[in-house]
């Protein structure tokens, strides 16, 4: 049983419990998903920033893994033929080798360290970017590897992929090929999530129905975030993606 305080209005506001409700998944998914759409990342971040301020990170983050894996799968269908397989697969065989060591982590250290840690070093990477500041040459497999295992450590202690967005962002990717990189990554990485909750009993049947009515809102903001993507120019989808990136850091790291 966890007990988190927020300070709304004046006021103090104690929740108890480790249960965030089916509305309030439900609301905050529709928000994710539409920015999940667009960038191909952030959703999970979103939802996971919004209700850690009330709830046990534990708790919430088999229902995000609920919420955002028929997104997932949309999303991957929609840019397969834009894969880079190479980068793809170099960046997610040590993903899934390190992410139990970030699972295992999620379960046993403090949850609030390990968010306003990531948030810290996130924060600072998009500050960097900022700057203008990116590799102008083609990430090597050693890159990609090194980034690979950092994103397994943290997607599998928090089902948070900005560390590998960060990496893919530095980049010399144009706005597709960064985009299809990151939705390829997540596709491979959520199936590898999946069976790790599972099989640890992090996620059960519970999750799934609580998660449901959530999974409906994602979807929808997923395919209207999707829609706005091809319509966007090369500057506004960078400046929304670091802003988005930014954002979610601050709000972690305050929390």
């Amino acid at each position: 049983m966890c007990v988190w305080a927020s300070v709304s209005t004046g006021c103090e506001i104690i929740l108890t419990g480790d249960e965030p409700g089916i509305l309030a998944v439900a609301l905050v998914a529709f928000g994710a998903g539409l920015i999940r759409g667009f960038t191909g990342f952030g959703g999970p971040a979103f939802i996971l920033a919004i209700l850690t301020l009330f709830f046990s990170p534990v708790s919430i983050v088999s229902k995000i893994l609920v919420v955002d894996f028929f997104a997932n799968v949309y999303l991957f269908k929609a840019c397969y033929r834009q894969i880079n397989w190479r980068a793809t697969w170099t960046m997610v065989i040590p993903t899934m080798i390190f992410m139990p060591l970030g699972h295992w982590l999620l379960i046993e250290l403090d949850p609030v360290w390990m968010k306003r840690a990531m948030a810290l070093i996130i924060a600072a990477a998009c500050v960097l970017m900022l700057t203008g500041f990116r590799y102008k040459h083609p990430m090597t497999s050693g890159w990609l590897i090194f980034a690979g295992i950092c994103s397994g450590i943290v997607f599998g202690g928090t089902y948070i992929a900005l560390v590998a967005v960060v990496f893919i962002l530095l980049g010399p990717y144009n706005k597709d090929d960064g985009r299809a990189l990151i939705i390829s990554w997540s596709f491979f990485t959520v199936l590898g999530f999946a069976l790790i909750s599972v099989l640890s009993g992090t996620t059960g049947a519970d999750d799934v129905v609580t998660a449901l009515p959530g999974a409906v809102t994602y979807m929808l903001g997923t395919w209207m975030g999707s829609h706005g993507f091809r319509k966007s120019s090369e500057k506004l989808f960078r400046r929304t993606a670091i802003g988005i990136l930014l954002a979610l850091s601050i709000v972690n790291l305050v929390s």
